[in-house]
């Protein structure tokens, strides 16, 4: 009984061994993973506001450039909703 008690001692030491050997790498490169994601976030969001204030800031006189967007719900259906955004676009570059 003495010698099955020592076997299974051993068994578990040498389970917990593998076991930690495994963890601690995870654990750490979980950890630098981690840290690599929030600096890459805090870098697209510092870079996003830089971009946002460069495209919104004023211009030499002043004013802040005027930006248009065009929408039509139906514009990939073929049913002419390209033609009407062209026209609208055309119209717009006239004025």
């Amino acid at each position: 009984k003495a010698g099955q008690t020592g076997f299974y001692i051993l068994k578990f030491l040498a389970c917990f061994r593998l076991l930690c050997s495994l963890l601690i790498p995870a654990l750490f490169l979980s950890g630098v993973l981690c840290v690599c994601l929030v600096v890459l976030l805090w870098g697209v969001r510092l870079w996003i506001q830089q971009r946002k204030k460069q495209l919104t800031s004023a211009g030499k006189d002043g004013k802040r450039p005027l930006l248009v967007a065009f929408f039509h719900p139906y514009c990939n259906a073929g049913g002419g909703g390209e033609r009407v955004l062209w026209c609208a676009i055309r119209t717009l570059q006239k004025k």
